[in-house]
């Protein structure tokens, strides 16, 4: 074989790529495009085993067809071996000769019956000899065979014993003919019958030596045949492994060129697209890809050749197997359908004439088996009727019973009718004292519901004055605190108050000055670090945002002249929301310094600095207790504040004390003024300051009783509400006990009452059970006479079947025996017909094996014909284009050759002017444009090439680059 020229793929390129994502979804393209490809492999590879299946069940039921035929030729074998076994014996002749005097119809019928049984008996037998085959494995099968083979060999063997046999009592029988015609003269007719029958006899012993010396020949030929037959067994199996062999590189090749022919259409689809550029390189580069791409384009066109004569050489034989399949179908129906003629001359119909003597025998069987049948009739009507007569008598004593139980149910149920009364009148009694107590229970109910509800009520009113009290004792606390705070306020104010005007008598010493307004000014920063966490202490327990201007009840006369120093870095520091104004610690009396009274600038600047660094002091103070107030939670931030307050006030307490002293001194030295005063007069002003602080005392003591006696007030009324919820409570105990009380006595009533209830549907169904059996034991009797008739009924068809079943026999008989007649000569007749018949079987077998060998010979030179074309064709598309490129030299020549053929390909077939434009959606051929619109128009609607049709949406336009 020539060396297949190899063709190299190049490899696939992706593409220049610009990110992993454009990178997957190329490569994934790639894979579905390979999948594609084996999908469309599996696909054909499908489709070849499909096939194969298909011409294995077709194997299958020719094989199954062959064994039937078998089974059937061998068991007419064995039944015609029996058959002849039977007519060499001494019974079946004689028995046959016995009954001859019946009706010739009925005969007919019975055999038609015997007939089709016959034909069951026979599908059955060919469907276990088939099921046995199919399901055993080979050795069963060969051992079953063999069995069979031994049986039948044998039996031909007793057939041929016993012809010897015959032969020779036929000799004997000669023997004494001859020797009684020697010895008595005889008469005449039997002479020449005796000769006649030896006449016979010796052509019955040539026919059997010429019988034998053909079987001889034909075993001598059989074992040649057998000799060529394995020989051709060996050939067949070396071609089916060629076959296999083949077939695998035709798999191969046909995956090669799918392949091929994809990879073709991508470049020719890349062409049309302009994907592949014109070669721009030099004339040895452009003969080079001419060179090599050229054997590619002619074997992919040589490919594309062979393939369409392949798929015509597939239709073909597609279109022969259809042809096939009808006359497979045909011969089934027509085997369905089988006519009369040929069932006759059927095996079947042998077996069922040499079965006919075994049926007879069989009907005689009935016959005795229906004589007993009579007898049993008999006996078993006898035995009904004595039953009959029992079943009466039983009838009697059943129905004494029901009588007695019946009257013994009555007497229980009047008993049970009194005992249901006297529970009744009870019920009656219980429901109407339950009735007169049900008002009584209602009113309960209700009153303890309604104390129930006052109940929550005073426990919410309870609730409520609670935290009323709660309120109140917090703002008790915080307006004693706010009190105390006051009244040490006020003390302060004073305080200062006198300070100053100590300060502003002492005109001559300026150190007693200077010690008073330090005094003061220490005073002032402590008063407005307790006015700063007295507002903190507010704004945490009350969170009220009301008047932030006014948070101690100073007096509104008293007023300081000017502020301390350095107030807005205090109040940065404090971080609190209100701001000190001028009006929250005024003091509305303005402290008037004499103006006589000068201190000097160096005394003003040194209490400037002792203000600053006491100052200074209290916000270091207040810083660290800002720095801890942060850190702790609110509570122990309350805890701290009141320590803090406590430990303030101590402190103030002490001041005050210093400054007690200090104003005592002051006092005194007062006094001492005062005398020097009054020669002056009184001062009006300081008495009605005095005045004023007086009279805010005593409404602070009275806002103060007032509060006390609310409290007390408030005290009393929680006493009294809570011995007024202790007697509900007392009250609502007692009702609930009397409740309980007749709810356990109407309790008592009612499973009283459900105990009757219970009682009488206990009787209810006690006397319902005894109607029903009452009504069972009836329906019992009722059904025994049915069935009594039924019998009696099935006793008279019985006798009337049997009457029929009598004539019927009889008749069958009659008929039987006519058949008998017709069927010995109908089985002559047949024997002829049939030697005739397997002699031109034999001819026509040796005819349609002749006819057999000439089709395998057409077709395999048909086969090498078609080989031989393509060839030819494949030689004249090489030859036409050598011619073609013969007369030209340079690789440009070839190019442009190519390319003006690649044109006219692309010419429309039809007009071979206009280039292809326009394709058919249902075959796919492409034309131009204008010829499919002229068809179309000219209602010549169908493809110039495969005359597939098409419509108006069939066609659409395309674009070739």
């Amino acid at each position: 074989q020539p060396k297949r020229p190899t063709t190299i793929l190049p490899p696939v390129s992706i593409g220049p790529i610009s990110s992993l994502e454009e990178m997957d979804l190329k490569t994934l393209k790639f894979q579905n495009k390979k999948l594609s490809e084996r999908i469309e492999v599996r696909r054909q590879v499908e489709r070849e085993l499909e096939a194969q299946i298909e011409t294995m069940q077709a194997k299958q039921t020719a094989t199954d067809a062959t064994l039937s035929l078998v089974n059937r030729y061998w068991d007419q074998l064995d039944e015609n071996i029996k058959i002849t076994l039977q007519r060499l014996g001494e019974e079946t002749m004689e028995e046959i000769e016995e009954n001859s005097t019946q009706d010739e119809d009925d005969l007919k019928k019975k055999c038609e019956n015997v007939w089709h049984g016959m034909r069951d008996i026979a599908s059955i037998l060919f469907l276990a000899f088939h099921r046995l085959l199919s399901d055993s494995e080979f050795p069963v099968i060969k051992e079953n065979v063999a069995g069979r083979l031994d049986f039948s060999r044998k039996a031909f063997a007793k057939v041929v014993d016993s012809q010897t046999a015959l032969h020779k009592f036929v000799h004997l029988i000669c023997f004494l003919v001859h020797s009684i015609s020697e010895n008595e003269n005889i008469d005449i007719n039997l002479k020449s019958e005796v000769s006649r029958l030896e006449s016979e006899n010796n052509n019955l012993q040539e026919l059997t030596t010429a019988v034998q010396a053909e079987h001889h020949k034909y075993y001598l030929d059989r074992t040649n045949l057998e000799e060529k037959i394995g020989l051709l067994e060996e050939r067949v199996e070396e071609l089916q492994e060629t076959a296999e062999n083949a077939r695998w590189d035709l798999k191969k090749i046909r995956l090669r060129e799918d392949r091929l022919t994809r990879h073709l259409a991508e470049a020719l689809d890349k062409i049309n697209k302009g994907a592949i550029t014109e070669a721009t390189t030099t004339t040895t580069t452009a003969e080079a890809d001419t060179l090599s791409k050229q054997p590619v384009n002619d074997q992919s066109e040589e490919s594309i050749q062979l393939a369409e004569s392949r798929l015509v050489e597939l239709e073909t034989m597609k279109k022969q197997n259809v042809d096939a399949l009808k006359d497979l179908e045909r011969t089934k129906f027509d085997l369905q359908n089988i006519p009369e003629s040929l069932i006759i001359q059927s095996a079947e119909y042998r077996t069922l004439k040499s079965q006919f003597s075994v049926l007879y025998h069989e009907s005689v069987q009935m016959k005795a088996m229906m004589d007993e049948s009579r007898l049993l009739i008999q006996q078993t009507r006898n035995a009904n009727l004595r039953r009959i007569e029992q079943m009466e008598c039983d009838e009697l004593q059943t129905q004494t019973k029901l009588r007695n139980e019946l009257i013994q149910l009555e007497d229980t149920l009047a008993k049970v009718r009194h005992d249901y009364e006297a529970l009744h009148t009870e019920l009656e009694q219980n429901l109407a004292a339950s009735e007169q107590a049900g008002p009584v229970n209602r009113e309960m109910r209700h009153l303890i519901n309604s104390l129930q509800n006052h109940n929550r009520q005073l426990k919410g009113e309870i609730q409520r004055y609670k935290r009323k009290i709660k309120d109140l004792q917090n703002e008790l606390a915080k307006k004693t605190m706010a009190a105390m705070l006051h009244t040490i306020l006020v003390k302060c104010c004073i305080l200062n108050y006198v300070l100053v005007k100590i300060c502003k008598m002492t005109e001559n010493s300026h150190v007693g000055c200077n010690y008073t307004m330090n005094t003061a000014a220490l005073h002032y920063t402590q008063l407005s670090s307790l006015n700063i966490f007295f507002h903190r202490f507010n704004d945490s327990t009350t969170k009220s945002n009301s008047n932030p201007t006014n948070y101690f009840p100073l007096p509104s006369r008293l007023k300081l002249k000017r502020p301390p120093p350095n107030m807005n870095s205090l109040e940065s520091f404090t971080e609190t929301p209100f701001i000190l104004t001028t009006t929250c610690f005024n003091i509305t009396e303005t402290i008037e310094v004499k103006p006589e009274v000068k201190f000097n600038e160096e005394n003003e600047e040194l209490k400037q600095k002792l203000v600053e660094k006491e100052l200074e002091v209290e916000l270091n103070e207040l810083k660290l207790l800002l720095d801890m107030y942060k850190g702790l939670s609110k509570e122990q931030r309350d805890k701290v504040g009141r320590e803090e307050l406590v430990r303030k006030l101590r402190k103030c307490e002490e001041d005050l004390g210093a400054a007690v002293d200090a104003a005592r001194e002051a006092k005194e030295w007062r006094e001492r003024k005062e005398e020097e005063l009054l020669l002056r007069g009184p001062d009006v002003d300081t008495l009605r300051k005095m005045k004023v602080l007086e009279e805010t005392i005593v409404e602070l003591r009275r806002n103060l009783a007032a509060t006390k006696q609310e409290e007390e007030a408030l005290l009393s009324e929680m006493d009294v509400t809570g011995q007024a919820f202790e007697d509900m409570q007392e009250q609502n105990m007692r009702l609930l006990q009397q409740l309980r009380e007749k709810d356990d006595a109407n309790f008592k009533l009612m499973s009283e009452r459900i105990k009757a209830n219970q009682v009488h549907k206990l009787l209810q169904e006690e006397k319902n059970v005894l109607q029903d059996q009452t009504n069972t034991l009836h329906m019992q009797v009722d059904s025994q006479n049915q069935v009594v008739r039924m019998l009696e009924e099935k006793e008279r068809a019985l006798q009337n079947t049997l009457a029929t079943m009598e004539k019927e026999l009889n008749l069958r008989s009659q008929i039987m025996e006519l058949h008998k007649r017709k069927a010995v000569e109908m089985s002559q007749l047949r024997e002829d017909l049939l030697r005739e018949l397997e002699k031109k079987k034999q001819r026509l077998l040796v005819v349609e094996e002749l006819v057999d060998r000439k089709v395998e010979l057409l077709e395999e030179e048909h086969f090498k014909i078609s080989r031989l074309q393509e060839d030819g064709a494949k030689l004249r598309r090489k030859l036409d284009k050598h011619k073609k490129t013969e007369g030209l030299y340079s690789a440009d020549e070839v190019l442009m050759e190519e390319i003006r053929e690649y044109k006219t390909k692309l010419r429309c077939p039809c007009c071979n002017v206009h280039n292809k434009d326009a394709v058919l959606t249902k075959c796919f051929h492409v034309f131009c444009i204008k010829c499919i619109k002229t068809r179309y128009e000219t209602r010549q609607r169908k493809c110039p090439k495969c005359n597939a049709g098409f419509g108006g949406n069939d066609f659409h336009r395309i674009y070739i680059e």
